[in-house]
């Protein structure tokens, strides 16, 4: 789904639909509560509004009057300069279509009606505005309102502070050679104050200045309008725009969320989606993604400057043209050319950003690098030349050799830079303990790893180029130390392993012929034989025959326990009762060697996790051993033990042959206590018992002290 092409094509295409019906929906409501807005067009002449902009259009007239008249062109009735504005030109301020305007102040006037042969005089022009056909006329005579329309009759005095002003005016002397009064704009003041104090210093008793403030009381206005608006004026776009979307802004609170979601369902989309091509793994960059990120900016800049240009000559546009279609067209070109610059700057930067080369690609970061290379080679070119000076030489005559370097090229710093030598000297100070500080950290390292290794982790391997060039060699060596560790390790294990293969092997191939001979033994048995010779020699073979017999089995159980090849059959097993059931299963062989047994079992159950053949099978190995090797008319001490969440099984007896061998010996397979090995064991019992124990997450320790030996099993207590 994220690869479908189609599917981002519609996308894109519905972004632009949704948010133009949205801003439609906002300007549609807008426009709905806009206080000119009425049902015909006539009643816009009535509102408040309109008095506003007519008093604005007339105060721009008399403002120009007083600052800008001989920027017009003029004529003179007498002494008074009628000037001429344009009123297509130059007022935008109202939405009247026909206006007309004349202003007069003291000995200047200004006027929208062309100056011709039947209008060069102010009574001409007043004539003409009150006689126009269909127009209402608005006159303020001496701050008194003369007016047809009520609503200007009874408002517009609310709007004279439009017509306040200040200015002053500079008039030079002879000296100067300039006798022209100088009329300053208020913009113009504070800028003007400036030169003009520079000036006074100079020639402050040659101008003095007139300071003038002006009102509504100062002028003569003559209008006359008809009540007709402007093709291209806001009140009729915003009439006819009403017309055409009126029910998107009755739908505004239905739209807006809608909308909303829509977009940001899209949105996700997109984001998810950009850069997955059907048939390529990985992020598809085209060419415009790989052009530098600030060529990409730059050319979105010209294109969004472009773009503010020509809505700034749409206003213009706006300004001279009735034809609202074009306006309209001219917008819509105008917001699909910056829906695209948008979403192809959206496009380029997702795809960046998830092909992590945003920063990757750009100008900033390229130089950054190509610097950052060069840096890094004269580092390296200065170090080689370093290792070479410094190669065969100690760490303590390096460290000297590095404080003798560093005095003498502070002193050279600070007798050239002075203090900001001072500062460079600081900075190589950093860099030098950086240094001291890394190779701590490198001593540091190889003494932990060294620690591994005496701990019997040989695995672990350091890696020669995170080292300083000091330690790059001992690094090599304690690897190769390490290897031969490990190598030596995996050959023991390899050959334990094989030697558990032989044992196994050897014993299933010892036990087929076993059992052959004593089947037949047991046959002999059951013949008549009146020899006794011959009946005493089978005794022996039977006798013989069933040693050698558990003698096989013990070597297989010891090689599948030291393997681990061992099934467990896991269960909460009383310990107390598992002991009292064996002692009584050897109750015969103890008292057979007047064995007296004292036993320290704990009233409460004890229980532990273990198989309960296995556990037996210890159990049995420790009892066959003491019935074995006590001294007989002794004492056996069994003591279960409780500590801490753990439970210890102990078994002390006497030995009736001097333990001149050590714990970790009698531990070994086919080792016996009896050096004669005259008795019936196999030396096997112990190491499997071990074994097994292991296995069940428990241990097993023997202790041997002059003759007494001590059995120490321990298991973790667990819950019935």
């Amino acid at each position: 789904m994220k690869e479908s092409k189609i599917l981002k094509i519609i996308s894109y295409l519905c972004i632009p639909i949704i948010i133009a019906i949205m801003l439609i929906s906002l300007l549609s409501n807008y426009v709905q509560n806009y206080e000119s807005i009425y049902t015909n067009e006539k009643d816009y002449f009535s509102t408040d509004r309109f008095v506003s902009r007519y008093m604005n259009n007339l105060s721009v007239f008399a403002n120009r009057l007083i600052y800008r008249n001989e920027d017009y062109p003029i004529c003179y009735d007498g002494e008074t300069q009628i000037s001429y504005i344009d009123d297509i030109r130059e007022n935008n301020y109202t939405e009247i279509e026909t206006c007309y305007v004349l202003i007069q102040y003291k000995d200047k006037a200004i006027t929208n009606v062309e100056l011709t042969s039947e209008t060069n005089t102010i009574e001409k022009i007043k004539n003409f505005i009150a006689q126009t056909e269909n127009s209402k006329k608005a006159n303020i005579l001496a701050g008194t309102i003369e007016a047809d329309s009520d609503v200007i009759a009874n408002k517009a005095i609310k709007y004279f502070d439009y017509f306040e002003s200040n200015y002053y005016t500079i008039t030079e002397t002879e000296a100067l050679e300039d006798t022209d009064q100088k009329i300053l704009m208020p913009e113009e003041i504070e800028e003007n104050e400036i030169e003009e104090n520079a000036y006074e210093t100079v020639a402050e008793e040659n101008q003095r200045r007139q300071y003038i403030a002006v009102n509504i009381q100062d002028f003569e206005i003559y209008s006359s309008y008809q009540e007709e608006l402007k093709k291209n004026s806001d009140e009729l776009m915003m009439r006819q725009f009403l017309q055409n979307y009126t029910q998107f802004g009755d739908n505004i609170y239905v739209i807006l969320p809608v909308g909303l979601s829509l977009l940001l369902i899209i949105a996700l989309y997109l984001i998810i989606s950009i850069g997955h091509t059907k048939g390529k793994e990985g992020i598809d960059l085209n060419d415009l993604d790989k052009i530098p990120l600030e060529l990409v900016g730059i050319i979105l800049l010209i294109g969004m400057g472009m773009l503010g240009i020509c809505f700034g000559l749409l206003d213009e546009v706006s300004a001279f043209t009735e034809n609202i279609d074009l306006f309209i067209s001219m917008l819509i070109t105008m917001y699909i050319i910056t829906y695209i610059i948008c979403a192809v700057a959206f496009d380029t930067t997702t795809k960046r950003i998830k092909a992590k080369t945003l920063i990757k690609n750009t100008l900033i970061y390229k130089v950054c690098r190509w610097f950052w290379k060069m840096v890094q080679k004269m580092i390296s070119k200065t170090k080689e030349l370093w290792y070479e000076l410094t190669k065969s030489t100690d760490l303590v005559k390096k460290l000297i050799l590095v404080i003798v370097g560093y005095l003498a090229i502070a002193m050279v710093l600070l007798g050239i830079f002075q203090w900001f030598g001072l500062l460079l000297d600081l900075c190589l100070a950093v860099y030098i303990f950086y240094k001291i500080v890394q190779r701590i950290n490198d001593f540091t390292k190889v003494e932990a790893h060294l620690k591994q290794m005496y701990e019997g982790n040989n695995t672990a391997k350091l890696n020669p180029t995170e080292f300083t060039s000091e330690f790059q060699d001992t690094v090599t060596y304690i690897n190769d130390i390490s290897n031969g560790f490990e190598n030596a390790i995996q050959e023991g294990i390899k050959s334990e392993r094989l030697k558990t293969e032989l044992i196994t092997n050897v014993s299933h191939d010892i036990k087929t012929p076993l059992t052959s001979i004593i089947n037949y033994v047991d046959l002999l048995k059951k013949e008549e034989i009146e020899n006794e010779k011959a009946t005493e020699y089978i005794e022996v073979l039977e006798n013989k025959s069933q040693r050698l017999k558990k003698l096989t089995e013990d070597l297989l159980e010891a090689s599948k326990a030291s393997s681990g090849n061992v099934k467990l059959n896991l269960e909460n097993i009383n310990i107390a009762e598992l002991m009292k059931q064996s002692i009584g299963e050897f109750e015969d062989k103890f008292k057979a060697k007047n064995l007296e047994i004292i036993s320290n079992f704990p009233k409460e159950e004890i229980y532990i996790k273990a198989d309960n053949r296995y556990m037996y099978r210890i159990i049995e190995n420790i009892f066959s051993n003491v019935a074995k090797y006590s001294m007989e008319h002794s004492r056996v001490y069994m003591d279960i033990l409780q500590k801490d969440k753990k439970v210890q099984i102990i078994v002390k007896n006497i030995s009736k042959e001097v333990l001149n061998i050590s714990e970790e010996e009698l531990i070994q397979r086919f080792v016996r206590g009896d050096k004669s090995r005259t008795t019936e064991g196999s030396g096997l019992g112990i190491s499997i018992s071990k074994s097994l124990a292991e296995l069940q997450q428990g241990t097993m320790n023997l202790k041997v002290d002059g003759d007494l030996f001590k059995v120490e099993l321990c298991f973790d207590i667990t819950q019935k």
